[in-house]
C-alpha cells in the first residue's frame, strides 16, 4: 500500500489504505411504502431526497431494510455524477405487499470520507490529499458475502395479471438489523426470453433467513423457471444511525 494504515493481532488483520477503500454511510432514513394502518390507499413509489447532494463521481450505493416485510423493484438514482440527490424504488403489487405496510429504512454509502474530526482522530489521506477514512466514519460492516447466482427456486410463484412470476430465494443472516444492498439488486429488469421485465426483491413477512424475490414471465413455459442472478450482500453500520 500506498498510502494507509494496516494492523495485525494474532490471525486477525484490518486495512485501509488509498486501494482498498471502505463505505462510509453518508446519508439514511426511513421510508413509506405499501398500505400503512394511516395511509388510504396503496402507496406505490418511495422517493427519497437527500439532506444535501452527494458529490461523488459514481453513484453511492444503496441499502434497504423493510421493518417486517417488503418486495422492491425499478431502483432509480436520481441526479448525477457529482450532485446525486436521491433515489426511488416500486413496490411489487402481488399480494400480500399490495395490501401491507413494506416501509422500512434506507443508507446510502460511498467509498469516501465525509466525516469531520474529533480532536482525537486518525485521519488518512491518498496522494490526492484527499480524506479516505476518520475515526468518525461510519463505516459499514459486510455481515454477509457478496452472492451471485445464488439463488433457487421456491414453490412462492403465481399468475399476476398475464404474468407468471417465479419466486425465488437465496440464504439471508436471520437478522433484522442487516441491510441488503439494492442498487445492483433492483436497479434494472433482465431479459427473459421474451421481454424485459420487473425482477422484485426483499422480504416476506417475518422471514430473515433468505432473502426473496421474483421473476416474470409471459408465457406459462417460462413461469417458474427463471432466476435472479444480480449481486447482493448484507450490511450494517458500525455505530447506530
Amino acid at each position: 500500500m500506498d498510502y494507509g494504515f494496516r494492523s495485525r493481532n494474532g490471525l486477525n488483520f484490518f486495512q485501509i489504505d488509498s486501494d482498498n477503500k471502505v463505505l462510509n454511510v453518508a446519508a439514511s432514513g426511513t421510508y413509506t411504502i405499501g398500505k400503512p394502518p394511516t395511509a388510504p390507499v396503496t402507496i406505490t413509489r418511495a422517493v427519497i431526497t437527500y439532506p444535501t447532494p452527494i458529490t461523488t463521481v459514481d453513484a453511492p450505493h444503496v441499502f434497504l431494510n423493510p421493518n417486517n416485510q417488503g418486495m422492491y423493484h425499478s431502483l432509480v438514482q436520481m441526479g448525477a455524477a457529482g450532485a446525486w440527490t436521491g433515489f426511488y424504488f416500486d413496490l411489487h403489487l402481488m399480494a400480500p405487499f399490495n395490501g401491507s405496510d413494506c416501509s422500512g429504512r434506507w443508507l446510502v454509502a460511498t467509498f469516501r470520507s465525509t466525516s469531520t474530526p474529533s480532536e482525537y482522530d486518525l485521519r488518512l489521506r491518498n496522494a490526492n490529499n484527499e480524506q479516505i477514512f476518520v475515526g468518525a466514519d461510519n463505516l459499514l460492516v459486510m455481515t454477509g458475502f457478496p452472492i451471485n447466482e445464488g439463488w433457487t427456486l421456491d414453490s412462492r410463484g403465481g399468475q399476476v395479471s398475464g404474468i407468471y412470476w417465479s419466486g425465488c430465494q437465496m440464504q439471508w443472516t436471520g437478522s433484522y438489523d442487516d441491510y441488503f444492498l439494492a442498487s445492483t439488486l433492483l436497479g434494472g429488469k433482465i431479459y427473459n426470453g421474451n421481454t424485459t421485465l420487473a425482477t422484485p426483491c426483499g422480504f416476506h413477512a417475518g422471514v430473515r433467513s433468505t432473502l426473496n424475490g421474483y421473476v416474470g414471465a409471459l408465457v406459462s413455459s417460462e413461469g417458474g423457471t427463471a432466476k435472479n442472478g444480480r449481486t447482493t450482500f448484507a450490511a450494517r453500520p458500525m455505530r447506530p444511525l
